[in-house]
C-alpha cells in the first residue's frame, strides 16, 4: 500500500533531485492528483500547485479551482492558476480537446519553470492505470515502439512518481487519511476515448484475460528493454556512419540499402522532427536523382540526396539573400561568416589562400552587392580567358546540393569578381597596372 515515506524513494529512483529542489505539482483537484500533493507536502517537500481551468464543464470547473485554491491556502503553499479556452484552441489547432488540453497544460507547466529559479521539476499524478490504458489506446491507435511503451516516468522535468502505483492503492491512500478531493464527472461518460477504454474495452477484455492490465504493463516494460537495444545499436551505426560537417549530418546510401526494412532509417531521422509517416518518402530518396530533397515536418530540417550520401541540413532562411557593401573599410556579416573589406599594399599580396584575395581598386564600383548565387550567373575564373557558369563551376567542384546553397558571390555593377571562398573572376586581378588594392578576407568560422 502507498505509504508516505514512499514519495520521496518514488521521485528519487526516477529523476536526479537534490535538497531543496522546488516542485511544481499539476493539481486538478481529483483524487489522484490531490493525493499526490498531500504526500508532497506531508513529505516537507517545497511544493507549488498549478491548476489549469479548461473551461470546458461550466460550473464544475470553477469549483475545481476554488477548491484547489483553498487547498493551497490551507497549506500556506504558493499557487499558479490559469484559465483556457480549450475549445477555441482545439479548434484552431484542428485538434482533440484531450490533446488540446494535454499542449497546453504542459506548455503552460513549462513556462512556469522557465521563468522561476525556485521551480526544479513538475510532477503529475498519472498511475499505473493509466499507463495500461495508454498503451492499450496506442496499439489500437497504430504507433511506434516508444508509443507501446507506455507514459514515461520522466520527460525532460516531468516527473511522475506514481506510475507504478496502483488506483486501489491511492483510493485506500485517501480513504486512510481522510484526503478530501473533487470528482470530475466527465471521467464518467464515455465521450473521450480514455474514458471509453476505462470503463467499456478494457472491463470487457479483462472477462476474457483477468489480468490485461498487468500483461499491458509487462509487455510494456519488454518492449522499453527491446527498444534499449535497438538504441545501442543506433547510437553504434551513429558513429561509424552518420558523419557530421559543420552543421549537416552525411549519411551513407550504401550502409542505409543492407537494411530492408525502415526502421533504422526512422531512428537517424527522428531527432531532426522527421515523422513515423514520412519515412517512406525518405526511403525512396536512396534511389531518387541528386538534389532530391524531402523536409522534416517541423519545418527546420531536410534530407537530401546527394550522390552516394543523403544529407541532413538545416533548412535555410531565405532572409537576407542581397547584402550592400557602401565602402572600403566594413565588416559584413552574412549566413556564412564574415568578409572583410581593408586597403592594402602591393607589398602585402599573397597567393593560395581561397579565403582572400587582392583585387584591383579602381575596377570596383561601390556599392558592391553580397549576394547568393543563382542559375545563369557566370564569371571569368581566374586564369581563363573564356567565362564559365557558376553552376558549372560547382559542379565540376562536386559541391553537394546543400553545399551549393551555401555559395555566395561578390558583385560590382553586373559583374560577379568573386565566388566567395572559391575563385576571383579574372577581370579583377592585380596586373602590373594595378596602383591601388583591397583585401577582402572571408573568416567562415565565425558564421
Amino acid at each position: 500500500m502507498l505509504a508516505l515515506i514512499e514519495i520521496k524513494k518514488l521521485i528519487a529512483a526516477i529523476a536526479p533531485v537534490n535538497t531543496g529542489d522546488g516542485f511544481l505539482i499539476a493539481a486538478s483537484g481529483g483524487m489522484d492528483s490531490t493525493v499526490l500533493a498531500f504526500l508532497c507536502h506531508e513529505a516537507g517537500l517545497k511544493i507549488e500547485l498549478a491548476h489549469c481551468n479548461f473551461m470546458l464543464r461550466d460550473e464544475e470547473s470553477e469549483r475545481d479551482e476554488q477548491f484547489v485554491r483553498a487547498l493551497a491556502a490551507k497549506w500556506n503553499v504558493p499557487l499558479h492558476v490559469k484559465k483556457f479556452n480549450t475549445a477555441s484552441f482545439a479548434s484552431e489547432k484542428k485538434l482533440s480537446i484531450q490533446e488540446a488540453a494535454r499542449q497546453l497544460r504542459y506548455n503552460w507547466f513549462q513556462e512556469l519553470i522557465d521563468s522561476t529559479k525556485h521551480l526544479n521539476w513538475v510532477l503529475t499524478a498519472h498511475h499505473q492505470e493509466d499507463n495500461a490504458e495508454t498503451i492499450a489506446m496506442h496499439f489500437f491507435r497504430g504507433t511506434g515502439l516508444r508509443g507501446l511503451m507506455g507514459i514515461p516516468a520522466r520527460s525532460g522535468n516531468v516527473i511522475r512518481p506514481l506510475l507504478t502505483v496502483s488506483h486501489n492503492d491511492i483510493q485506500n491512500y485517501a480513504a486512510a487519511h481522510h484526503v478530501e478531493f473533487v470528482t470530475d464527472s466527465s471521467n464518467l461518460k464515455e465521450d473521450y476515448t480514455r474514458n471509453y477504454f476505462r470503463h467499456t474495452i478494457l472491463p470487457a477484455i479483462e472477462k476474457v484475460f483477468p489480468t490485461v492490465k498487468q500483461n499491458l504493463l509487462d509487455n510494456g516494460k519488454r518492449i522499453e528493454q527491446a527498444d534499449q537495444l535497438l538504441q545501442i545499436y543506433v547510437e553504434q551505426f551513429k558513429k561509424k556512419y552518420l558523419l557530421q560537417k559543420q552543421n549537416e549530418y552525411h549519411l551513407s546510401i550504401a550502409q542505409l540499402k543492407k537494411f530492408e526494412h525502415t526502421s533504422l532509417l526512422f531512428e537517424l531521422l527522428h531527432p531532426f522532427g522527421f515523422t513515423p509517416g514520412q519515412v517512406g518518402e525518405a526511403a525512396l530518396l536512396l534511389n531518387a536523382r541528386t538534389g532530391a530533397q524531402l523536409v522534416a515536418a517541423t519545418g527546420q530540417w531536410r534530407l537530401i540526396k546527394n550522390r552516394k550520401q543523403l544529407i541532413i541540413a538545416p533548412l535555410l532562411s531565405t532572409k537576407n539573400d542581397y547584402i550592400e557593401v557602401e565602402s572600403i573599410n566594413e565588416e559584413i556579416k552574412y549566413p556564412e561568416g564574415v568578409l572583410t573589406f581593408l586597403p592594402a599594399k602591393t607589398s602585402e599580396i599573397t597567393f593560395g589562400n581561397e579565403k582572400q584575395v587582392f583585387v584591383d581598386a579602381k575596377l570596383l564600383q561601390f556599392p558592391l552587392l553580397l549576394r547568393k548565387w543563382k542559375e545563369g550567373d557566370y564569371f571569368y575564373p581566374l586564369g581563363m580567358r573564356k567565362k564559365k557558369k557558376v553552376s558549372r563551376l560547382l559542379i565540376d567542384l562536386k559541391f553537394s546540393a546543400s553545399e551549393k546553397e551555401k555559395v555566395w558571390v561578390l558583385t560590382t555593377g553586373d559583374k560577379i569578381c568573386w565566388v566567395v571562398g572559391i575563385r576571383l573572376d579574372d577581370r579583377f586581378k592585380i596586373t602590373t597596372h594595378t596602383n591601388e588594392v583591397i583585401q577582402v578576407v572571408l573568416d567562415s568560422d565565425l558564421a
